[in-house]
Formats: structure tokens, sequence, C-alpha cells
């Protein structure tokens, strides 16, 4: 495994920007809600419509993006322990908005209460890489626009996001850069069963599956391949199992952000640069109508890595009860 961050020169003013316009959307979460219970029943017709997979995102389970027209916030909470770099907890606010039934958008930023990173624990002249414990510093903000369609009972979702480097490259938590990933979704409803596959590419691992926080990010053009099914549990709660694929396009391109520079990778357990695969769970759990635990699990085969943990996940509004929405 291989981890850290990108010798670059930290902006406070970018730093500094980003927190402003989350104190912006702090500020305005209260006309959010109440625009929100204002909406007319027009609107809860319209979600009849939007699948679940339309009002869920990588990073957290149904229900961030909102399945009426109108804004929605969320504060997720988790806490993973990684095989290779031990324990870490994240903070991700999220603010999103639904244009219509086709059209959503949403934006997060990780906020690392601590996390363990590869870093220089000596001096410039004798450097010394090992795990240590930094506390909060900020990842990468993920900006995501969201189309949604059905044609033949296919329900499809296509995600175009953009990673902002606003992310500590020094503990390996931001690409250094702009980066994007383009994500197809694909679904079908069998009962309780929902199978699904996934086909897309980008230029960074860390806008793929977002709920599970790797200790590296790798920066370069990667395709990337899911199939799996959501499974309907009573109370509801839903499970999801998964197969992944991670596949690097062009190896003499692809770069890991690591504590050293940023450099090509190649590592015993890894010989092919940024290329991953496995399974990954996740589990929610709905404890009341805005609050819903969920547990996740991830194997990489290919980096012989597990990660496994829990979060929490509050949303502003909660999404509609099935009674409530109008088919």
């Amino acid at each position: 495994m291989f981890s850290g961050a990108i010798l670059l020169p930290n902006s406070q003013t970018g730093r500094g920007l980003l927190l402003s316009l989350y104190a912006v959307a702090l500020l305005m979460l209260p006309a959010a809600s109440a625009y929100a219970q204002a909406r007319e029943v027009s609107d809860m017709d319209e979600a009849g419509g939007i699948t679940a997979g339309a009002t869920t995102n990588d990073s957290g389970p149904s229900g961030i993006i909102p399945a009426a027209k109108g804004f929605n916030a969320s504060l997720g909470t988790s806490s993973q322990h990684d095989s290779s770099s031990g324990w870490s907890s994240v903070l991700t606010p999220n603010v999103a908005f639904r244009l219509n039934k086709y059209f959503s958008a949403d934006v997060g930023v990780p906020w690392y209460m601590y996390v363990n990173v590869d870093a220089n624990v000596g001096t410039k002249a004798k450097p010394v890489y090992a795990y240590a414990t930094k506390k909060g510093p900020f990842g990468d903000t993920t900006l995501s626009f969201h189309a949604d369609a059905t044609a033949l009972t296919i329900d499809y979702n296509a995600t175009v996001s953009m990673g902002l480097p606003s992310g500590n490259t020094d503990y390996g938590l931001g690409a250094g850069q702009v980066t994007y990933n383009i994500n197809n979704h694909f679904e079908k409803s069998l009962g309780i069963f929902t199978p699904d596959i996934e086909i897309g590419y980008g230029d960074t691992s860390a806008l793929i599956n977002q709920r599970v926080i790797k200790d590296y990010i790798a920066v370069g053009p990667l395709a990337h391949f899911q199939a799996g099914t959501s499974i309907d549990l009573p109370l509801n709660m839903s499970f999801e199992a998964d197969a992944y694929e991670e596949m690097p396009l062009a190896k003499d391109l692809v770069y890991s952000t690591t504590g050293k520079g940023k450099k090509k990778v190649t590592t015993s357990t890894n010989l092919d640069p940024a290329e991953d695969n496995g399974f990954t769970t996740a589990l929610d759990i709905p404890l009341a109508r805005h609050v819903t635990l969920s547990g996740f699990y991830n194997r990489s085969l290919r980096d012989h890595d597990d990660v496994a943990g829990f979060s929490f996940t509050f949303l502003l509004n909660a999404p509609p009860r099935p009674v409530d929405v109008v088919h």
C-alpha cells in the first residue's frame, strides 16, 4: 500500500474561501427548511417518479439528494478502520438541490477529525516516513451533477463529479489538482432485489465509491466497473453488495499522491499503478426519518487490504414515506 501527499504549498486563502462558502450554506439552512415545509403537493407527485438510486450518492444512504424539488442539507459522521493505516474519523457536510425529477446536484467536503497519514517523522535532511495521527485537515471538495431517466423498466442515473483541490496534499488527502469522474448507473427493480451495473471513467480514484476512504489517491486516466445488487429489508433497511474493478488506462500516466512527492507507483502488492478490485458491502438502518445508521466493509483483493466502519447521516429534510408519495 502507499499513502501520503504531494508536497505543495498550503493555500490559506483557498481554505478560507472554502470555509466562508460553507458558513454561507449553513446560514441558508433555516430558509431552506422553511421552503421545504412550504412545498406543495405537486412536488410530492413529481417525487413519485424518482427512483431510489436518484436520491442516493456514493458518500451515503438514500435521502442526501432530495426526492422532491428544492434544497436539502445533510451531515455525515463516519469512523472506519483500515488494516493498513488504522482508525480515522470524518465529518462530511453536504448541500444538495433538485431542479426536477430529472436533474439534481450536490456539493460536500470531508473534514477529518483525525486520520493516520504517512508523514515525515524525521528531518528534511534525514526523512523517516511512518504513520502519524493528524487532526482537522480537509479533503477535496466534491461537486456532482446528476441526471435520471427510465426506459424499458431500466432506471438510469448519470453522475458527473468534479474534485476541487481543497484537500491537504501534505497528508495525502487531496489530488493537488482539479479532477473529474463520469459514472453511468443502471438498475432494475425485481421485487426486493435491485441488481445494478456501473461503468465509469475519470482521472482520480478519490471520486469512486466515496463512502469508503482509501489511504491513497491515484491521479491519472482510470476506468471503473461495478456490478451487484441491493436488497430491501424489513423496517425500511437496505443492504447492498457489489464487486468492483478500477483499471488504469495509461499506466505510465498514473500517479499517487504521496508524502515523498508526486510519483509513479509500483508496490510489491500492486504491480499495476492504481489498479484495484474487490468487494464492497453496505447496510443502511433508518433510526428515524432524519437519521440513518450505516455499516460498510470493503475488501481489496488487489492490495490485500480491509476497510470497515460505521456512520451516522443526519438529514435536514427527511425523505418522504412511501405512503406520502403519489405514484
